[in-house]
């Protein structure tokens, strides 16, 4: 598959992942929302500001939706979304959710465990401006924590 191809794919996938984490929201009686924009760590000027993909405004809960089925870029993007969120992004909590085979098993699994960790040491950090709490869940965990707001 050519690296155009591939990049195409990811995206066909992240949005079935994003439409899927939807349609379970509401499905669950919350109401997803488009996130606030706001200007991200590498912000370098212009109208191109960044954005969550989930808003969940009466929890003020904003989410990064992450899918992977192997490994790829998406690996090294967990730890600068953490780090972002928790400087840039005003909220109260922060969720990365991860979605597909990758994050099971081996390096992905790995990779999942060490945001985890690193979401709770982000979020004892003092004198941050960005989330409050910061998160990082598979979407199974996901799926219970949002029935365990309920």
């Amino acid at each position: 598959m050519r690296v155009s191809q591939q990049g195409a794919e990811a995206n066909r996938t992240g949005k079935s992942f994003e439409n899927e984490v939807r349609n379970f929201l509401v499905n669950s009686n919350y109401k997803p929302l488009p996130s606030p924009l706001y200007e991200a760590l590498w912000y370098s000027g212009g109208n191109r500001k960044n954005q969550s993909d989930i808003w969940l405004k009466k929890m003020d809960t904003q989410l990064e939706l992450k899918f992977q089925n192997v490994s790829g870029t998406v690996d090294q993007k967990a730890f600068s979304e953490l780090y972002n969120a928790s400087e840039r992004i005003d909220c109260a909590h922060f969720i990365l959710v991860f979605g597909g085979a990758h994050w099971v098993k081996g390096r992905g699994k790995s990779i999942y465990e060490n945001a985890k960790q690193h979401a709770k040491k982000l979020t004892n950090t003092p004198s941050r401006d960005g989330a409050r709490k910061l998160s990082a869940m598979t979407f199974d965990e996901f799926k219970e924590w949002i029935d365990e707001q309920s």
